[in-house]
């Protein structure tokens, strides 16, 4: 009877975890190295990043409010993009690695900021971030005042 129990609460529990996860949920990736830098500038192309640096963040508390940022971002169904990007973001990582190339469309105060990944050939999925990460981003990227 005990065997029987257990394989029962293995298969409930099975099934839960499974359950649990919800398809709207995948996040954006990063590679699992030590981000040591965000650089910041304007959009111009689909084709290519933005070389001209507008911001460059490389203060530990800076770097991890765009990190989180783009780790809690939730995919959409939706891959429509609805204009061109406001920013290209670039995520410098302190080993030899790649340069990860994103697209920023930074929402309003208060609002839901849009990510995707830089060129179209990574995906045409776009990213939501939450209203927090917004607010965050904007007093980091934009001047006083704006």
């Amino acid at each position: 009877m005990n065997h029987l129990f257990m394989i029962m609460m293995l298969y409930m529990t099975a099934l839960l975890v499974g359950c649990d996860k919800d398809s709207g949920w995948e996040t954006m990736q990063l590679l699992d190295e030590q981000v040591a830098e965000i650089r910041i500038s304007d959009f111009e192309t689909w084709d290519e990043m933005n070389g001209d640096t507008l911001l460059s963040f490389k203060e530990a508390k800076d770097v991890r409010a765009f990190e989180e940022a783009i780790r809690t971002a939730r995919k959409q169904p939706d891959d429509a993009k609805r204009t061109d990007p406001d920013y290209d973001v670039m995520v410098v990582y302190a080993q030899p690695s790649p340069i990860h190339a994103i697209k920023l469309w930074l929402g309003e105060e208060g609002q839901e900021s849009v990510f995707s990944y830089g060129f179209k050939d990574w995906g045409e999925d776009v990213y939501v971030v939450s209203a927090k990460h917004t607010d965050r981003m904007r007093e980091l990227i934009l001047p006083e005042g704006h």
